[in-house]
């Protein structure tokens, strides 16, 4: 689990938040002086102004096909914001023209603009009666216009592609090899009784890239009106992005670049993996399912893009714990539960800061955003044995004090984790091992092309994609199926671990494939 925790240059600020009924500015924005503060102007208009307004949705379109719904959300949603820039746009000129305001970013995902402002211009801003609110932007980065890849890289996403194209098999054979962790949640099983692989299930994976073995490559969602020429082919703004983007360099650029880890290429294995050509090993729970590569974690970009480019599932191995958030939680849970209403399941993993981790955190703060938000699905840990990890992080969550979204104080807090899957101690892909790894008792399984299968790392970054997986499986006999749908699916099917019922250490149990699949199957 990848722990976030950029920084901000704003010294001296006091990063402790309470909302103040009526005000329309984070009390966490220093309101003195005259340098740039970076924010965020959420704009008043949109689909979910509140706590509840997505669970009033969901009872109302529980009847509505998910494409149905995912078509006119995504409309409605970018209507809003254009509505809302058009209301709006004439008092950003003036401020853009007095030197008050610069490096305007527009969302629609939630309705809303990043900027750095001055304070005066703060005020006027949250004066306008189309703000609803104006945050303080504590993940704000540098905007990076997107650019054509450097030659070499180049030449990697085409070796890439060649890889791609030579397709084997998607569905496993007899004689695959099927490691322990996919026969304990009934994959196989699916497979065989059930007929389903994944097949015309997207899966988006915000990551770090992948490793150019065949198992993986074979596996990539590919842009139809995208050609690795340097150019943007299909108009959407961004350079070649075939198999996904960049947001962080701003390139199509989507292989590994870590030396030591990949940790990209292992949760894309679990998802959808293909059957080793070499060694045989099946590592991948729907191996018909396509999966699409992005880098950028907490950029709203990526949800826009991948919920435009046909992404049902997207799978998230970040997590920001540790450090105040404040208001900026509500609007992060914003997007997110704008992204399920229009069609996409959230997944990731609950995180690694259980009460006996070295890395241990207080109740309360364990899990941490985006899988403390009620309509992602947070993942946590446990042994082959069925026996608790140390590491694997407990709930529950509060939200509190958080503006328009403080419907879980301490008293009546989210209950979190929602399912519980394997960390650890099956083959993954990734670099071949070398001392560091060796040292940390990783072993390889089998050398292949392009990356390695090795037995050892460990961390619920791993025990999410197996969610992800079975959500894939899902959706693939019941593609209509709304993400609150499925994720209530899994839920009810897991089976039950720890003390009865649902609990904070294993949320509502093992995911279920098997169960899963059949109860859908039944009731589609």
């Amino acid at each position: 689990m990848t722990r976030f925790l950029p920084t901000l240059s704003l010294l001296g600020v006091a990063f402790t938040s309470h909302f103040l009924m009526g005000a329309k500015i984070d009390e966490a924005i220093p309101m003195t002086g005259d340098s740039f503060r970076p924010v965020f102007v959420r704009m008043e208009d949109q689909l979910f102004r509140k706590a509840g307004d997505q669970e009033a949705f969901c009872k109302a379109k529980a009847d509505v096909p998910r494409s149905t719904n995912r078509k006119d959300v995504t409309a409605l949603l970018r209507k809003k914001a254009d509505n809302s820039w058009e209301k709006i746009k004439g008092l950003l000129g003036e401020l853009e023209k007095a030197g008050s305001i610069r490096g305007q970013k527009r969302f629609w995902i939630v309705n809303g603009f990043a900027c750095a402002a001055k304070p005066e211009a703060i005020r006027q801003l949250a004066e306008d009666n189309a703000t609803s609110f104006v945050c303080l932007d504590r993940l704000a980065r540098p905007a990076k216009p997107p650019r054509a890849m450097l030659p070499v890289r180049m030449t990697a996403m085409k070796a890439l592609l060649k890889l791609r194209e030579e397709k084997p098999a998607s569905v496993p054979k007899k004689n695959a090899r099927i490691p322990w962790n996919l026969k304990a949640i009934k994959v196989p099983e699916v497979w065989r009784q059930e007929g389903a692989f994944g097949q015309g299930v997207t899966v988006a994976v915000i990551d770090s890239g992948i490793l150019p073995t065949p198992s993986l490559a074979t596996a990539l969602w590919q842009n139809p009106n995208e050609t690795l020429n340097g150019d943007d082919d299909d108009g959407n703004g961004l350079i070649d992005d075939v198999f996904g983007y960049d947001f962080t360099s701003g390139t199509g650029y989507i292989l590994e670049l870590g030396s030591t880890m990949s940790h990209g290429s292992s949760c894309a294995g679990i998802i959808a993996g293909r059957t080793s050509a070499k060694s045989g090993w099946q590592t991948g729970i729907a191996p018909q399912a396509e999966l699409m590569l992005i880098k950028g974690s907490f950029d709203l970009r990526a949800l826009e893009y991948l919920l435009l480019n046909g992404a049902d599932v997207v799978s998230m191995s970040f997590m920001i714990v540790g450090r105040e958030l404040g208001h900026l939680r509500g609007l992060y849970r914003n997007a997110f539960e704008h992204l399920s209403a229009a069609g996409v399941l959230a997944v990731g993993g609950a995180g690694n800061y259980g009460p006996k981790s070295r890395r241990a955190m207080p109740e309360g703060k364990q899990i941490g955003l985006p899988k403390d938000i009620p309509c992602v699905i947070a993942m946590a840990g446990v042994a082959k044995d069925r026996s608790p990890v140390a590491f694997s992080s407990h709930g529950p969550c509060y939200w509190d004090k958080v503006a328009f979204f403080s419907d879980y104080p301490k008293g009546s807090p989210l209950s979190k984790p929602d399912l519980t899957a394997f960390p650890t101690g099956y083959p993954m892909w990734t670099h071949s091992p070398n001392r560091l790894t060796k040292a940390r008792g990783w072993r390889e399984i089998s050398a292949e092309t392009g990356a390695s299968l090795l037995q050892g790392p460990a961390g619920n970054s791993f025990s999410g994609p197996h969610g992800v997986g079975v959500a894939a499986l899902v959706l693939s006999v019941a593609p209509e199926t709304n993400p609150w749908e499925v994720k209530q699916l899994l839920e009810e099917t897991a089976v039950d671990l720890g003390e009865k019922g649902r609990d904070s250490k294993f949320g509502s149990g093992l995911v279920d494939a098997l169960s899963a699949v059949r109860k859908v199957s039944l009731s589609d």
